[in-house]
């Protein structure tokens, strides 16, 4: 890939994922709340999940790992149960 054509994608990318920040943050930020909605953790998960991908498909790999990590926490706060 030319250099030119990266630095494009990449400009995507990072446009895509301040859109994901924007909906992760508020929905880290009252966890509780979020977790209490089926709805809305899938919603950070597939955030996390998109991230995840873009970064990998970039070779991004210090922001694949973190996205990797926080949609693996999300997954499991998604199928297990709050007692």
């Amino acid at each position: 890939m030319e250099p030119e054509q990266r630095q494009r994608i990449i400009g995507y990318f990072l446009a895509e994922t301040q859109e994901y920040l924007e909906l992760l943050e508020p929905g880290m930020d009252d966890l509780a709340g979020a977790l209490a909605d089926e709805e809305r953790i899938s919603e950070l998960y597939r955030a996390a999940h998109s991230i995840k991908g873009g970064a990998a498909m970039l070779a991004l790999d210090g922001i694949q790992r973190v996205a990797y990590r926080l949609e693996s926490t999300l997954k499991f706060m998604k199928t297990t149960p709050v007692t």
